[in-house]
């Protein structure tokens, strides 16, 4: 067995979130995002939401502003940065994302795989973020690839 197997379940310490204006709205700008729930707060509270409304993929600029656990994770894997890949992403929504939510995130390494008779390893974790009273909002899945040589 990979000694790096005893490291699945590793949980890095959590982080807060509070989803910006200007980041949400240059994110949906920047994808040429047309519909107003994504652009502006009276579009999103007459569609029924508190504000404006976060794009689906939105978690993933939520997760570059911790970009450190990715190296902590290498670091506590032993993996080097240059030879990693970024295998997929994809991300489950419980609850609407809206400019104003504070979130707390928390990294979780969910599986190590090798494939390839060693040669790669897939890497996946899971980022949750929970609203205030502690409720699941989103789950960010991430698989990266390892190349073993």
């Amino acid at each position: 067995m990979d000694a790096r197997q005893q490291h699945v379940g590793h949980v890095w310490p959590s982080f807060e979130v509070v989803v910006e204006r200007s980041m949400a709205v240059n994110f949906a700008r920047g994808l040429d995002e047309k519909n107003p729930v994504y652009l502006d707060r009276s579009a999103a509270q007459a569609a029924g939401y508190r504000d404006v409304l976060t794009l689906p993929t939105f978690p993933i600029a939520m997760s570059t502003e911790r970009v450190d656990l990715i190296f902590a994770m290498l670091k506590l894997l032993q993996l080097d940065a240059a030879k990693i890949l970024h295998g997929s992403q994809k991300f489950i929504h419980h609850q609407p994302i809206c400019v104003g939510d504070r979130l707390t995130g928390t990294k979780r390494l969910s599986a190590l795989t090798d494939k390839k008779g060693g040669a790669l390893t897939f890497v996946d974790t899971v980022l949750e973020y929970r609203d205030t009273d502690g409720a699941l909002v989103c789950e960010d899945h991430c698989s990266l690839v390892h190349r073993n040589s």
